[in-house]
This record gives structure tokens, C-alpha cells and sequence, in this order.
């Protein structure tokens, strides 16, 4: 089964960069994972997740009335 966890977000701004982050300090860290990151949104995606079983995707939002790290 290929896996790949894909960390979502913007370089440029810090605290949407958090998914991208995060994907680059576990990458190599889970055995039999794939890590990428990628700034996309909407079909752009494909091309990294074509080919994988199971996909998780880190990323992060901001919403008015939640605790910061609620998911």
C-alpha cells in the first residue's frame, strides 16, 4: 500500500505554513510513507497524489470562535 502524507500551505505566510512545516520535520520519520509538500490548491494536486493508496493531508486554517489546535 503507498502512502503519502501531504503537507498543505503558503511559504510566505508563517502560520499557513505550519502544514508545510510539519510534513518537512516528519519526512523520513514514518516507515513506508512518502512526505511532500505543496502550495496548490484544486486540481494542481493530482499530479502528487495519483499513484497512492491512503493520503493525509496537513494543513491549517484560521476560525473565529475555536481553540487554537481544535481540528
Amino acid at each position: 500500500m503507498k502512502i503519502l502524507i501531504l503537507g498543505m500551505g503558503n511559504p510566505i505566510l508563517t502560520d499557513d505554513g505550519i502544514g508545510l512545516m510539519l510534513a518537512e520535520r516528519i519526512r523520513g520519520r514514518i516507515q513506508g510513507a512518502d512526505v511532500a509538500v505543496n502550495a496548490m490548491i484544486g486540481m494542481e494536486l493530482l499530479d502528487d497524489i495519483i499513484g497512492y493508496d491512503r493520503l493525509f493531508i496537513i494543513d491549517a486554517m484560521t476560525a473565529s470562535g475555536l481553540a487554537v489546535g481544535t481540528m
